[in-house]
């Protein structure tokens, strides 16, 4: 499958443009946002305490060069101006008060018992300032001064306890999935907030939590409790519900494939492609519910089939056939297809030159015609 050259979703337009944007959060949730918002044309600051500034600038790789930015700091920090201020002083605070004057947007995650201290009151800014949009990220909705970390929010929501093989220790998802989720809530909340402010012509303090964002996220997993009364167990790459979904299959290259079928149509199809029609009018596999009490024994039909293939030639079929298959790929190898470095985002960072991946994946078009 080769790759194809695609634009980047954002182009020149920058529909935030004149948008100012304070940002004091650090680690990932809330810089996400602040590098999303700038993207959009924003006019971002992003401020650090003097000395190490964002903790994140000290997160290396073993072997990564101390030369510039860390990889970590540069993934949540994009077109950005970048200001040291001691907020713990008077002189610190009178200037981000100046900065506040003129700014649309707050971003910051200091504790609730910080936040006097910091000159962060939500009450105190709101009467200086009242068209600012002023948003919070906490880290639990029931327990209010206690501080939020990733990993904690993925054991604590039930994150952890699903992710992993059936019999075997939890496993952490290998991203902040968390503060992906957090980003997310912050960005729809603010522009939301925006929204009513041309309405209003009022601010808006707005909180948001990273357990909370993460309970969001459960989707399906949270209802096999509520509704089914189940209790999610890890199954691996399985889907508890589909069958073939996230079964893999190596191929006679030794490429792996993915399966993610949906629906008895696309089976039928892919028992076709693999050349083992009987095997969906086998009435243990011919219906989703049957496929799925039966899984294990699928699983060893498709695999001497699937053994039998190249990867790269099955997956140009499967996507003619209209079959959901996926080849599994390294990060390297994904950002190296078309959609990979459509999403890379090349770009100076403290005269530094870096690439990330980019936060805004979408197009705008304005009654039908592409501005982005």
């Amino acid at each position: 499958m080769a790759p194809h050259d695609v634009p980047p979703p954002l182009g020149d337009d920058r529909p935030l443009e004149g948008l100012k944007v304070i940002e004091l959060a650090s680690v990932l949730a809330g810089p996400l946002v602040g590098t999303f918002l700038a993207e959009l044309g924003a006019d971002v600051i992003k401020v650090e305490m003097p000395g190490i500034g964002d903790v994140t600038r000290s997160w290396r790789l073993p072997g990564e060069s101390t030369d510039g930015p860390s990889a970590y700091y540069v993934a949540a920090n994009g077109p950005k101006q970048g200001l040291r201020l001691n907020l713990k002083t008077e002189t610190g605070q009178r200037e981000l008060d100046a900065l506040l004057a003129e700014a649309d947007i707050l971003l910051q995650n200091a504790r609730p018992d910080s936040l006097e201290a910091l000159g962060l009151d939500p009450m105190r800014l709101a009467e200086r300032h009242p068209r600012l949009i002023h948003v919070h990220l906490l880290g639990f909705l029931d327990q209010p001064g206690r501080a939020g970390y990733d990993i904690v929010v993925q054991a604590e929501s039930g994150f952890l306890s699903m992710n992993g093989e059936p019999g075997g220790s939890p496993f952490r998802m290998p991203v902040a999935l968390m503060d992906v989720l957090a980003a997310h809530q912050m960005r729809s909340a603010l522009l939301l907030a925006l929204y009513d402010r041309e309405r209003s012509g009022k601010g808006a303090y707005v909180e948001t939590w990273l357990d909370a964002s993460g309970f969001s996220g459960l989707a399906n997993r949270a209802t096999e409790h509520l509704v089914a009364g189940q209790s999610p167990q890890p199954l691996g790459a399985l889907h508890p519900q589909i069958a073939p979904y996230g079964e893999l299959f190596q191929c006679g290259c030794g490429g792996w494939i993915v399966a993610a079928v949906g629906n008895d149509g696309q089976f039928q199809a892919l028992c076709t492609l693999l050349g083992l029609d009987d095997l969906a009018e086998d009435r243990r596999f011919n219906t989703n519910p049957n496929r799925v009490t039966n899984r294990l024994a699928l699983a060893e039909w498709l695999a001497p089939a699937f053994s039998q293939q190249d990867a790269d030639a099955l997956m140009n079929e499967a996507i003619a056939a209209g079959i959901p298959l996926g080849r599994v790929q390294s990060v390297e190898e994904a950002l190296s297809s078309g959609t990979g470095r459509a999403m890379t985002a090349e770009f100076a960072l403290e005269g530094t030159p870096v690439r990330h991946v980019r936060q805004v994946a979408f197009r705008l078009q304005r009654n039908g015609s592409r501005t982005t």
